[in-house]
C-alpha cells in the first residue's frame, strides 16, 4: 500500500495558515459595522446564523464529509479499513436511530448534544493536530492540556450559541450570583480561553519551526475571537469562521490526496466512473461532493436519509482521527511543506 515514488502534489502550510485571514477580515467588518453603521448593517442584510442561508448546508458541512467518504471508494482502501470501520458504522447507526425513534424530545436532544460535542472535537482536533505537525514536536503534556482547554472552550462557546435548544433558561446561583446556565458557560469559556493563552505562551518556544508558532497563535485567535464575537452579538461569524477554515483545510487535504493517489490513472471508483470528463480532482471532488450533499440535504425530511447523514457524519469524525496518521494508506499520498 505504501508508495516509494515522490509525490507530485504537496500541501503548502502557508496556504493553510492563510485561511485564518478570515478572522481579521470578519473582525474588521464587525468594527466598521459598529463604528460607522451603528451596528445595524450586518444584522439587517445578513442572517443571524449561517444555516439561514439556503446555500450554506449545500456548500459547508456535509459536502466535505461526503468528500472524505469518496476517498474511501477504493478497493485497496476498503480492504485495509473494513475491520476498523465496520463496528463503528453499526454503532453510529444505532445511536442515530435511537435519537430519532427513542422517547422524544429527550432522545433527539441528547443526540444533538452528542453530535455538537463530537463536531467541536473533530473541527478543533484537526486544526490542533496540524499545529503539532507544523511545530515538529511530540505531543507533550502541555500540548495535551492546551488541546483540551481549546476543545472545551469551543464547546462552551457552542453552548452559548445553540444551548437554548437544550438547556433551560432558569437561573442558578454561583458564589452568590444568579446566572443562567448559558451565562455560566460564558464564564467557563472565558476561563478556558485564559488557560489556553497561558499554555500557548509555554508551547510557542518549544516549536522547531516558525510556521508552527504562527499556526499555534492562529488557533488561539480562532477560539478567543469566537468568544469575543459571540459576546458582541455577531453570531453569524462565530459559526462561519471555524467552518470555513475547517472545510477548506479538509478539501485541500482530500484534493491533494486524490491527485496523488490517482496520478497514474483513476483508482478510485468515482474517478473511474467520471473519467470521461478528464477533470482534475481539484474540480471534480468538490463538484461530486456538493452534488451528493445537495441531493441528501433536500431529502433529509425522510428519517432514513436523516439517519444516514448523521451516521456518515459520526463515521467521518471517527476515521478522520486516524487515517491521516501513519502507517495508514491515506497518509502515504499526502505531504506537507512548511
Amino acid at each position: 500500500m505504501s508508495t516509494s515514488e515522490p509525490l507530485t502534489h504537496s500541501i503548502d502550510c502557508r496556504w493553510l495558515l492563510a485561511l485564518y485571514a478570515i478572522i481579521p477580515a470578519c473582525l474588521l467588518a464587525i468594527i466598521l459595522d459598529a463604528l460607522l453603521l451603528d451596528g445595524q448593517a450586518i444584522h439587517r442584510y445578513l442572517p443571524d446564523r449561517p444555516e439561514q442561508w439556503p446555500f450554506w448546508t449545500v456548500i459547508f458541512g456535509l459536502p466535505h464529509i461526503i468528500a472524505s467518504l469518496l476517498t474511501m471508494a477504493d478497493r485497496e482502501y476498503l480492504s485495509f479499513y473494513r475491520r476498523s470501520l465496520f463496528w463503528p458504522l453499526l454503532l453510529f447507526a444505532a445511536i442515530t436511530s435511537a435519537g430519532h425513534f427513542g422517547p422524544q424530545p429527550v432522545s433527539y436532544d441528547l443526540l444533538l448534544v452528542i453530535l455538537a460535542f463530537y463536531t467541536i472535537y473533530h473541527v478543533l482536533a484537526q486544526q490542533l493536530g496540524l499545529t503539532l505537525m507544523m511545530m515538529g514536536t511530540a505531543p507533550t503534556r502541555t500540548f495535551k492540556f492546551w488541546k483540551w482547554t481549546s476543545i472545551l472552550a469551543g464547546f462552551a462557546i457552542y453552548i452559548n450559541v445553540y444551548g437554548q435548544q437544550f438547556i433551560p433558561g432558569s437561573a442558578i446561583r454561583v458564589g452568590g450570583v444568579a446566572l443562567t446556565i448559558v451565562e455560566l458557560f460564558t464564564w467557563i469559556a472565558a476561563l478556558l480561553c485564559a488557560a489556553q493563552l497561558v499554555l500557548a505562551l509555554r508551547l510557542a518556544p518549544t516549536s522547531r519551526h516558525r510556521m508552527g508558532v504562527w499556526y499555534l497563535w492562529s488557533n488561539v485567535a480562532l477560539i478567543i475571537s469566537a468568544l469575543l464575537i459571540n459576546h458582541l452579538g455577531y453570531t453569524l461569524f462565530v459559526i462561519l469562521i471555524p467552518r470555513v477554515i475547517h472545510d477548506l483545510t479538509a478539501y485541500t487535504v482530500y484534493i491533494t490526496h486524490d491527485r496523488n493517489r490517482n496520478r497514474h490513472g483513476p483508482v478510485n471508483l468515482f474517478y473511474r466512473l467520471t473519467g470521461f470528463s478528464r477533470l482534475s480532482p481539484l474540480l471534480l471532488l468538490p463538484a461530486l461532493s456538493i452534488a451528493i450533499a445537495f441531493v441528501l440535504s433536500s431529502q433529509q425530511h425522510y428519517p432514513v436519509i436523516s439517519i444516514a447523514i448523521l451516521t456518515m457524519s459520526f463515521l467521518h469524525y471517527y476515521f478522520e482521527g486516524f487515517i491521516w496518521r501513519g502507517p495508514n494508506p491515506h497518509r502515504n499520498y499526502v505531504n506537507f511543506i512548511r
